[in-house]
């Protein structure tokens, strides 16, 4: 009489269709996974900016217009990072201090300067991620201090 073997056969079987579903599983979870949610729109965060240190800084459709004599009207948009939500500035600007507070000004060179939303809860600064809490956004100045900028009456801005 001869040996039954048909079930290990089977079972060998069953472990290769296992083995293929599982990579099939697998290769869906890496290649279907969610979709990243779009940048937000720049009308979001149209409106007045005002600092206590820098002038303010009004966000509309033409662009960024920052309330300081003779500087140029630049572009800019929203993007979503690992950190929140940015505000892009086109160009690259930067931010001295002066007697009178900071100054700004347009490198020669470089790119864009990324102007990140934030929020405060508990005493600590937090990215901001949801599109509707656009309030607050801080830029880094040349000497390393962060300039606070808060959403304020359009008067401030004219």
């Amino acid at each position: 009489m001869m040996p039954y073997d048909a079930g290990t056969k089977l079972e060998g079987h069953l472990k290769f269709i296992g083995l293929i579903g599982m990579a099939v599983f697998i290769g869906a979870a890496l290649f279907v996974g969610p979709k990243p949610k779009p940048d937000p729109l720049n009308h979001l965060a149209y409106g007045c900016f005002a600092s206590k240190s820098a002038p303010p800084i009004r966000l509309e459709a033409n662009g960024m217009i920052i309330e300081q004599k003779n500087f140029p009207i630049i572009g800019f948009h929203l993007e979503r990072h690992k950190t929140g939500i940015a505000l892009t500035a086109e160009r690259p600007i930067s931010a001295d201090v002066s007697a009178s507070g900071y100054q700004y000004s347009i490198d020669k060179r470089g790119s864009g300067k990324f102007l990140n939303f934030y929020k405060v809860v508990n005493q600590e600064t937090y990215g901001v991620f949801d599109e509707t809490d656009l309030h607050s956004f801080q830029m880094l100045a040349n000497d390393g201090q962060y300039i606070a900028y808060s959403r304020a009456d359009p008067a401030e801005c004219a």
